[in-house]
């Protein structure tokens, strides 16, 4: 995970499909990865993230452990996103070819830079050994460096006067 980059998890409302008594999404970002958020029910299990506004998202990353987690580790990553539940997209995509041991990185782009989002699904369908409830330690989302985010929104909105920059963020 790229130190460079700007953690902007805190700007999202996180909620999971679940969680077991003691172990909510409130684990995912207390830094320690002796915590963890685990599912409780059906699977598949998601954990959904809902920003205010639209963010520039360079990448996700987790934070899995198969030695302590074994069954609970997912062996399979979706990642969905768009303006509300009603319109996402499949973003990405991803079954582990090795067992995970750490932080595991997926850049997101929406074809030509960052992803641009206000929601974002990340789906646990399935885990090693045919594991039924999921453990996550860690999560974070990690916007683009300041300088790309700078370059990219003069490109799509070059105006600079007041005028213009009133309205430049209406939904």
């Amino acid at each position: 995970m790229s130190s460079q980059l700007p953690d902007i998890s805190s700007r999202g409302q996180w909620s999971a499909s679940s969680s077991k008594h003691g172990f909510g999404v409130a684990c995912l970002s207390d830094g320690s990865a002796e915590t963890f958020w685990q599912s409780d029910g059906q699977q598949p299990h998601h954990i959904s993230i809902q920003f205010p506004a639209r963010q520039h998202i360079h990448s996700l990353a987790l934070y899995l452990d198969i030695d302590k987690d074994e069954s609970y580790t997912p062996c399979k990553v979706a990642i969905l996103s768009g303006t509300s539940v009603r319109d996402m997209q499949p973003i990405h995509e991803s079954e582990f070819a090795q067992e995970p041991r750490g932080w595991i990185d997926f850049a997101l782009s929406d074809g030509d830079g960052p992803l641009h989002a206000h929601y974002v699904r990340i789906e646990l369908p399935h885990n090693y050994e045919n594991g039924r409830d999921v453990r996550v330690r860690l999560a974070r989302i990690l916007g683009p460096p300041a300088s790309q985010v700078q370059f990219r929104s003069e490109l799509i909105l070059p105006f600079t006067s007041p005028d213009f920059s009133m309205y430049e963020s209406l939904r």
